[in-house]
């Protein structure tokens, strides 16, 4: 799905702050969770697949 250059910017920066958040709580982020937000900022995945794909990595990585 095309977006804005200024939809990047946002989308950019919220993951941005997601990533500090995470960072500050526990560390860091996975690979594989950041993977996901870079698809999200380049407008691959909208918001709620990023937060549906984000939960089923974190479930499958549970019970592994």
């Amino acid at each position: 799905m095309p977006i804005s250059d200024e939809e990047r910017a946002q989308r950019a920066a919220d993951a941005a702050r997601i990533r500090h958040s995470s960072e500050m709580e526990r560390g860091g982020t996975d690979p594989a969770v950041r993977a996901l937000q870079d698809r999200y900022v380049a407008g691959e995945i909208t918001a709620d697949e990023l937060a549906s794909l984000t939960r089923d990595l974190v479930v499958r990585q549970a019970h592994e």
